[in-house]
């Protein structure tokens, strides 16, 4: 049978799938919110809490950040809150795209 698969031709690969051609690109830095110390963890949640409700009320309601937003709001999450809260504090670049 001659209908046996053949390796491909490195000539039809494309460049961007060539390993000499490949590299990393470098994390983007983003500001890390500092907490105060001597916060306890309630009052440290309390005030990303008051901070995210005062951001999510200068929000379009269609932007996607503001339904997330108001996700980690409603079940206090620390972690996501604090990712929102980085991404808002960095001004948008018009390369950066939201989804």
């Amino acid at each position: 049978m001659d209908s046996a698969r053949k390796t491909p031709d490195d000539k039809l690969l494309s460049p961007a799938l060539s390993d000499e051609e490949s590299s990393v690109r470098e994390r983007e830095k983003r500001p890390r919110r500092q907490s105060d110390p001597s916060f306890s963890l309630a009052q440290r949640i309390e005030s990303k809490l008051l901070t995210a409700t005062a951001l999510l009320s200068k929000l379009e309601p269609h932007d996607p950040r503001a339904r997330l937003l108001s996700i980690a709001v409603m079940r206090g999450d620390e972690a996501l809150l604090d990712g929102i809260l980085a991404e808002l504090a960095t001004p948008q670049t018009p390369s950066r795209r939201s989804r």
